[in-house]
């Protein structure tokens, strides 16, 4: 992976903290509670690599050892600079993906984590005051040098530095571990320390449909598959019993074909077809659940 691109590393990691602490809510979901986000790119850092373990798909390093990240929202209670945490015996159980000879740090946080000022309502292209007017109690933060990036709009990997030199971190938060003498493909270590510590999780890049307005699809169970609007899987197949859970997926009156869909309008409502077979939705409680003698619709 190259990294001639990454730019010099960012000033006082420990201020642009203290800012994030000032503006961070204080009710931010732990991330056990946060999906890591569908990865952009299938291209990794030298020696990283894609793994399928009992728990799910994860990255490791070449050795097979699964990767964890240390994730810095956890952190930020017990350490000024989250980025300098992994410090004493911390380091005596975790080692850090060391970024490449030539690397150069690219990502920093000074707009903090869960920045409230994102919900300001906005009038006349001027953010309404949520207090009465006055001087901010709480400075803004500083503007970022050219080229670095916000955690929340960074890349898959980018650079940070860390406790012992530059180190990759995954989507701005995650900054890339292995544990020490670690298995290949033991994952026992997820969710130690209160959640600091996850594997670190691979979601594919989001495929991209021609599909009728509505029609999307989900990451599930170590794959994607096609819902409607509501989230509701959507299959095809041949009913074998409870006929009645087997909602057609209606087109609309006026709904007209789109790549490899098209209308059937032979029964009482037009209904979508996928590749020549009709489409359904379940009635089921459970949006995902699929009847008996169903196939999930995918990409």
């Amino acid at each position: 992976m190259r990294t001639e691109a990454l730019q010099q590393t960012a000033p006082s990691l420990a201020m642009a903290l203290t800012l994030a602490l000032a503006w961070s809510t204080p009710t931010f979901a732990q991330p056990a509670d946060l999906p890591i986000p569908a990865a952009k790119t299938t291209q990794y850092p030298s020696g990283v690599r894609v793994l399928r373990t009992a728990g799910g798909t994860v990255y490791a390093n070449r050795s097979g050892q699964v990767l964890y990240g240390m994730d810095m929202r956890t952190v930020l209670r017990w350490s000024p600079d989250a980025a300098q945490f992994c410090q004493a015996e911390c380091q005596q159980e975790w080692e850090p993906l060391l970024a490449p000879a030539g690397a150069r740090a690219n990502i920093r946080f000074p707009l903090g984590f869960g920045d409230r000022r994102a919900s300001v309502p906005v009038s006349n292209g001027q953010a309404a005051s949520p207090r009465p007017p006055g001087p901010s109690p709480i400075p803004g933060p500083p503007p970022l040098p050219d080229g670095f990036v916000q955690p929340q709009s960074a890349p898959d990997w980018s650079v940070i530095s860390g406790p012992q030199g530059l180190q990759w971190v995954y989507k701005g938060w995650h900054m890339v571990y292995v544990r020490k003498g670690a298995k290949a493909g033991s994952a026992d270590f997820d969710g130690t320390s209160s959640m600091i510590w996850n594997t670190l999780k691979f979601v594919p890049p989001v495929p991209e449909i021609n599909a009728p307005s509505g029609v999307q699809p989900m990451y599930h169970d170590g794959g994607y598959i096609l819902t409607d609007k509501d989230g509701r899987a959507l299959f095809t197949g041949q009913c074998q019993q409870d006929c009645d859970a087997w909602a057609p997926l209606a087109a609309g009156m006026a709904g007209s074909g789109t790549g490899q869909w098209t209308v059937d309008r032979s029964g009482d409502s037009p209904q979508w077809r996928h590749r020549g077979k009709p489409v359904f939705t379940s009635r089921a409680d459970d949006p995902l659940q699929l009847p008996a003698g169903a196939k999930a619709l995918r990409p």
